[in-house]
């Protein structure tokens, strides 16, 4: 039995329940997207291929794979919360590069193991060169990989930091905040 596994044990011991064994991603919430709809950056194309390929990247075993970890939701969120123009630039054309080798009738037109099989040429090609193409991948790459790793469903010990970003504080602002945590 591993940690996991002991922790619902000993939860539905003490009577409570999961509902369908999903993990709860309270960090997470307002990120999540339907399938098929549009994210708040992402478009309904985007979205779907952005899910895709975290989830090819990281697939559920006897954890939550990508999709469970809402990767693509979380995303999604940044690409309006975190990133500047540049960067959100740089990860919508990761994702039309990824489209675009699939011609002609892109990544999802393609069967599941096709595209798991165009992933991996992908992945190994990028990490060979040394161009933008492959720079926007391997950094689309880092932020699906992130967004896992800090997920609840890839953590065990997860604990949601409260509160939310400010990245305009003044210096008076960070130094009440700072002195207010003492």
């Amino acid at each position: 039995m591993n940690r996991r596994q002991a922790l619902l044990a000993a939860i539905t011991l003490l009577g409570g329940t999961f509902l369908d064994g999903a993990l709860p991603v309270w960090a997470y919430e307002g990120t999540r997207v339907a399938k098929g709809q549009p994210g708040r950056f992402f478009n309904v194309r985007e979205m779907a291929l952005l899910t895709d390929v975290a989830e090819i990247m990281i697939p559920a075993t006897d954890t939550p794979g990508a999709m469970a970890a809402n990767v693509h939701g979380v995303i999604d969120g940044l690409m309006l919360d975190w990133a500047v123009p540049a960067t959100r630039a740089q990860f919508r054309q990761a994702l039309a590069d990824i489209d675009a080798r699939a011609a002609p009738h892109g990544f999802m037109a393609r069967p599941p193991a096709e595209r798991a099989a165009l992933l991996t040429s992908i992945d190994i090609a990028a990490f060979r060169g040394q161009g933008l193409a492959d720079q926007a991948y391997r950094r689309l790459k880092q932020l699906i990989w992130y967004a896992y790793f800090t997920s609840e469903g890839a953590d065990p010990d997860y604990v949601a930091v409260p509160g939310q970003y400010r990245g305009d504080l003044t210096r008076t602002e960070m130094k009440q905040l700072v002195a207010g945590a003492r």
